[in-house]
């Protein structure tokens, strides 16, 4: 596997709440790739506080999980964890009180095979045959709405109040992960994980011809986060991008 990874705060945040994960392990998971983009959110820097808890607890699941867990029981434990482990730090800091994050993380093996896991909107994409497409759901009120017919999706990418997130880590103690299996990837396939201020600005279109340009996974996500800033870069940008 191909991994390539980047970040930046942006033309207007004055911090970057954003933060990403890479973890290749040992032991009986030898071989096995986990990957995860976070978007935190909260004031006096609980945003980057929240994204930062999320992204660890789930690398302590998978250091410690029991080999017999498959991918999907794995993923959502770590993403259960960080949720639990964000609720009770916003419980014991009055300054941290109400912050969240978004989180979305893969397993890929060596076979290619890949499971997905998400809360929020950050967003996975599959790079197949050259072409990008979207494979996780946002959890979003607008994202609702399109589902429910109301909102066209072209709408919904310049409604108002299309940042208004309607299930995040943090907001309770319990929360419900959406799990993505099926995707395989062969040979030149690939797979980015990008948090909304790179989908704010790029389509799929514009992130196919970043990949089909870019000589290696490194140089994509740079290239997806680069472009995201020079379009507007409102919002912190992330990606990490895998390449079979």
């Amino acid at each position: 596997m191909d991994i390539g990874l980047s970040s930046d705060v942006g033309r207007v945040r004055e911090g970057n709440e954003d933060a990403l994960l890479v973890v290749e392990p040992d032991g009986p998971r030898a071989g096995q790739l986990v990957v995860a983009v976070a978007d935190g959110m909260g004031g006096h820097n609980a945003g980057e506080v929240a994204s930062a808890i999320a992204v660890d607890s789930l690398r302590r699941v998978i250091e410690t999980a029991e080999a017999s867990l498959d991918a999907a029981e794995l993923l959502t434990n770590g993403v259960s964890l960080g949720n639990q482990a964000i609720w009770d730090a916003a419980a014991e800091d009055v300054a941290k009180d109400g912050m969240g994050t978004t989180l979305v993380c893969a397993l890929l093996d060596e076979a290619g095979k890949v499971v997905i896991a998400n809360v929020g909107d950050s967003r996975a994409y599959a790079y197949l045959g050259g072409h990008v497409h979207l494979v996780t759901a946002d959890h979003t009120w607008v994202n609702e709405q399109v589902v429910a017919g109301y909102l066209s999706p072209g709408d919904a990418r310049t409604s108002p109040y299309r940042n208004l997130l309607t299930r995040t880590l943090g907001n309770a103690p319990r929360v419900d992960v959406d799990i993505f299996s099926g995707l395989h990837l062969e040979s030149g396939d690939g797979l980015v994980l990008v948090s909304d201020g790179v989908t704010g600005y790029l389509d799929e279109s514009d992130m196919a011809v970043v990949l089909r340009e870019s000589a290696s996974a490194q140089e994509a996500a740079e290239r997806l986060v680069s472009e995201a800033v020079e379009r507007g870069g409102a919002d912190n940008a992330t990606a990490v991008v895998v390449r079979r």
